[in-house]
């Protein structure tokens, strides 16, 4: 019997993903995640680990409550939309014009959306729209260097797509949207960390952020990571690693990595020559379907080389992606930026991503059973990798 197949290992996953998400979204600096991470504090001393929390404080935002696309040319239709991360508001209801703009890259062109520009009569700005690469609306942070004070809107791939038909006929596109989000003042939450000794040499950073977006209680992503490390916690409990471990449990993972960024900016140099490599536990959402990547190179074969050994002999029908270099969209991406070899793993699960129906299901709490021993088999495998120098701009 394999972990995902152990009804024993899929009911503790399952059950503790539904308490979890119980605090309902785990946004940075409001009390869902600081009821969530009083939680996991409580289960961590349980089983003996203590907890140290480092508080992590990032400008402001709030999403408001409105949130609308409205076509009126050529065909009266209302686009599901959510506001971006960072988004301005409106001030009220603005009809205008929409035309298209281009690519949209975002976490650093992990994701390239198509962007839209909304003006009114006079070529004033009222709002951008962006339409999702794949599914449905999905909101996201914006990037670096975007207008904070004008309203952006995420709209989904299909709805994008239209706007692309439309305008590449020549048709008059008009639009009325509104949003009130804005910036608040400063928000606060905690990464917490668990020091976890080995019984021999080396030590591995292992993470996975315990933050939502806005809209959902995110028990894909990320409450199923969070619930591998809260397992994985129990079982060296009773049976220390080889490697001392430490694990980390972020917030603001979606705010531009924020809770992790904060701790990498925040240690030594010493401190990050300590560990041998990171891995980072993202979102284990239904399915086969497995994304793993790492740097620097050397690294990332071996960290795929040691998955599919495990996966070999537990999980023949895993389909799994690599690419070089690694995304930046998670936590991950702060360690290597300092030079730290690192990797990640997820089962995406694309349209479950940053939507309200991302709950608790079988599917995701078989694959947290699954991926716990997998961890297990990647820290007991990958040896201390060759450092190599921080990414440079190419």
């Amino acid at each position: 019997m394999t972990p995902e197949t152990d009804p024993e290992a899929v009911d503790r996953a399952y059950d503790d993903l539904v308490a979890l998400v119980e605090h309902g979204p785990r946004f940075h600096g409001t009390p869902g995640i600081a009821a969530a991470a009083d939680w996991l504090e409580q289960h961590l001393g349980t089983v003996g680990w203590p907890v140290e929390r480092q508080a992590v404080t990032l400008p402001g935002w709030q999403p408001g409550a409105v949130h609308r696309v409205v076509v009126h040319e050529p065909i009266a239709r209302e686009l599901p939309a959510w506001p971006m991360l960072w988004s301005g508001s409106t001030g009220g209801p603005r009809r205008g014009t929409v035309e298209a703009v281009g690519p949209q890259g975002l976490w650093g062109d992990s994701m390239t959306w198509r962007k839209f520009v909304v003006t009114d009569d006079d070529g004033r700005v009222l709002a951008y729209l962006h339409a999702r690469d794949d599914g449905p609306a999905a909101p996201q942070p914006l990037p670096s260097g975007s207008d904070l004070e004008v309203a952006h809107l995420a709209i989904g791939r299909l709805d994008g797509l239209q706007l692309t038909e439309w305008l590449g006929d020549g048709k008059a596109l008009v639009v009325e949207v509104e949003a009130d989000s804005g910036a608040v003042e400063a928000a606060t939450s905690d990464n917490l960390i668990v020091d976890v000794p080995g019984t021999g040499d080396g030590s591995v950073l292992l993470c996975a952020h315990y933050d939502s977006f806005f809209n959902t209680a995110g028990a894909y992503d990320n409450g199923s990571g969070t619930i591998a490390l809260l397992h994985l916690a129990e079982k060296w409990a009773a049976e220390p690693p080889v490697p001392s471990v430490r694990l980390v449990f972020f917030t603001a993972e979606e705010w531009h990595l924020g809770g992790s960024r904060h701790f990498v900016d925040t240690a030594s140099t010493a401190d990050l020559d300590a560990i041998d490599y990171v891995l980072n536990v993202d979102g284990l959402g239904r399915g086969s379907f497995v994304e793993a990547f790492g740097a620097p190179e050397a690294f990332s074969t071996a960290f795929r080389s040691a998955l599919l050994q495990h996966a070999a002999a537990t999980r023949p029908d895993l389909e799994l992606v690599t690419r070089f270099p690694p995304t930046t969209g998670t936590d991950d991406a702060s360690f290597y930026r300092a030079g730290v070899p690192s990797a990640f793993l997820t089962f995406n699960d694309l349209h479950r991503l940053h939507q309200p129906d991302d709950e608790p299901n079988r599917g995701i709490a078989a694959n947290v059973a699954w991926t716990v021993p997998l961890v297990e088999h990647l820290v007991a495998t990958l040896a201390r990798p060759t450092r190599a120098a921080p990414p440079g701009v190419l």
